[in-house]
């Protein structure tokens, strides 16, 4: 038996809420195994406020080359890539094809290097992407103009989506309509909302790393696309649900990916 890999490239959250941690939680939850590229280090003294310790692009390069010469890898998914020679790094091994069903996740936050130099390292990477998931603030520096209504959103994952990846989903979940949260999908040339149940929860850390990890986990497992997608959000709704209760250190807390608070511990 040779079970499925997925790769997650990112930074490691020392509280353990989102980050590689996150990812690889959701994809022991989904029985796949993780392997994880540390891009970063976070230093967290509450959930609220980070700082950010990158890794140098030769350390990176050299965790990626190990994986992908040793595991066959089924998807990948990136989070944090610190500074832009991280980010034109891992754009240059998509290049060659050498990262299937790539889902970016494209955390704009640089611990060296300026925003804008990110954000145009970034643009080598998105044409190799399968899933694009920026949050509405990403998507707004990635296209230059501020996204604030569904129409927004649907606009900017039409010119996301003629950039190159497949398909592009601009999470919402700061977002309301009514007692919905809506996500945005942008595939085959037309738009779709997704919609949920909107949770109140003090615990949402890690559920934009979780959507992704699980799309790409999905696609792993020889989804289509618009599926993978729809299932990705129902689990990580569901892993927001199950954690309400939870009390973890201070501010905004983690996402129970397991469904531990579901089950009777004896």
């Amino acid at each position: 038996m040779e079970p499925t890999v997925v790769l997650t490239i990112g930074a490691s959250d020392c509280s353990g809420g989102s980050g590689l941690q996150a990812d690889l939680r959701t994809l022991a939850a989904l029985r796949m195994h993780g392997a994880s590229v540390v891009t970063a280090v976070m230093s967290r003294n509450t959930r609220e406020t980070a700082d950010l310790f990158p890794q140098p692009t030769n350390v990176v390069t050299a965790q990626l080359s190990s994986v992908l010469e040793d595991l066959r890898v089924a998807a990948v998914k990136t989070g944090i890539l610190p500074t832009p020679e991280t980010a034109v790094a891992i754009a240059a091994r998509a290049r060659t094809g050498a990262l299937p069903n790539l889902v970016v996740d494209p955390v704009l936050t640089t611990a060296s290097g300026s925003r804008m130099g990110l954000i145009a390292a970034y643009e080598r990477l998105i044409p190799h992407a399968s899933v694009l998931t920026p949050n509405r603030e990403e998507a707004s520096a990635l296209v230059g103009w501020t996204v604030l209504t569904p129409e927004d959103m649907a606009t900017a994952a039409s010119q996301l989506s003629a950039r190159g990846p497949r398909c592009v989903v601009i999470t919402g979940g700061d977002f309301a309509v009514g007692t919905e949260a809506i996500d945005m999908v942008w595939s085959d040339g037309e738009a779709r909302l997704l919609h949920s149940p909107r949770i109140a929860s003090r615990n949402t850390d890690g559920s934009g790393a979780t959507f992704a990890t699980a799309v790409a986990a999905r696609l792993a497992a020889g989804d289509e696309t618009g599926v993978a997608v729809s299932w990705a959000k129902g689990f990580v709704g569901r892993a927001i649900g199950d954690a309400t209760d939870w009390r973890l250190g201070g501010g905004t807390g983690p996402i129970d990916q397991f469904g531990w608070s579901s089950l009777t511990v004896r």
